[in-house]
């Protein structure tokens, strides 16, 4: 009898450890639920991430992610900052790595983009996105998440190029390198092509334009300027 009771607890003990390995695995990443912000919302009262990609090339169906950068606002308070480089698991050739200076070596020993992922949903929760260009970034997570069989964020998201199209409508570019110079805004501690401070600088311009045109700004006014929203597919 005690052996057989010892045998059960054994096999029980087994198959308990098994399940929760099992289970372990199983786990899926959720995107966290999105919600808009109401049209009428005040512009300080809305949480904005301004994210930026940099890659191995321009194809998201050839090329990977190598950094994910992005900064959390809301009015004049910065609640975060999320910066990853990403080990692409293939080479960066050498003309990619002169426009954002991102070496093999910088991303030889960094996560993959799945284990980066969750951490991003996390960071976006309850936030309207913003990118310059949005399309090109939201291809490039887009095509990663399928990849690993990772599901979309559900966050819309904004293009700051299109917003600055719009405001700006007699300047000759309006690649922020070019742009933020013409507006008189000193970018000379800006690394270009660096996720984190193109979010900054984006930030600084809505600000700033949005308190000239209004003295109330609403979420309204911005989503119009940029033309609509874009969301992850």
């Amino acid at each position: 009898m005690t052996r057989s009771i010892s045998t059960h607890l054994v096999w029980a003990c087994s198959f308990l450890l098994m399940f929760s390995a099992v289970a372990a695995e199983s786990n899926t990443v959720v995107p966290p639920a999105f919600r808009m912000p109401a049209p009428n919302t005040h512009l300080s009262n809305v949480t904005i991430v301004i994210f930026d990609t940099e890659t191995t090339g321009f194809s998201p169906v050839h090329d990977r992610l190598i950094e994910i950068g992005a900064v959390k606002f809301r009015g004049n308070e910065v609640l975060g900052e999320f910066n990853c480089l990403i080990n692409p698991k293939r080479s960066i050739p050498w003309y990619v790595q002169k426009v954002h200076n991102i070496t093999p070596k910088m991303v030889e020993d960094k996560p993959t983009f799945d284990q980066v992922y969750p951490e991003f949903l996390e960071f976006i929760d309850g936030a309207i996105l913003m990118a310059h260009n949005a399309p090109f970034d939201i291809r490039f997570i887009a095509a990663e998440a399928k990849r690993h069989n990772l599901p979309l964020p559900k966050n819309g998201v904004l293009d700051s190029l299109a917003l600055f199209r719009d405001w700006f409508p007699d300047e000759p570019s309006h690649s922020l390198t070019t742009l933020l110079p013409n507006l008189g805004i000193d970018i000379s501690d800006m690394e270009a092509h660096r996720a984190t401070d193109d979010s900054y600088f984006v930030n600084f311009v809505i600000k700033q334009e949005m308190e000239r045109r209004s003295a109330t700004p609403r979420f309204s006014e911005l989503l119009q300027s940029c033309g609509g929203v874009y969301h992850f597919e």
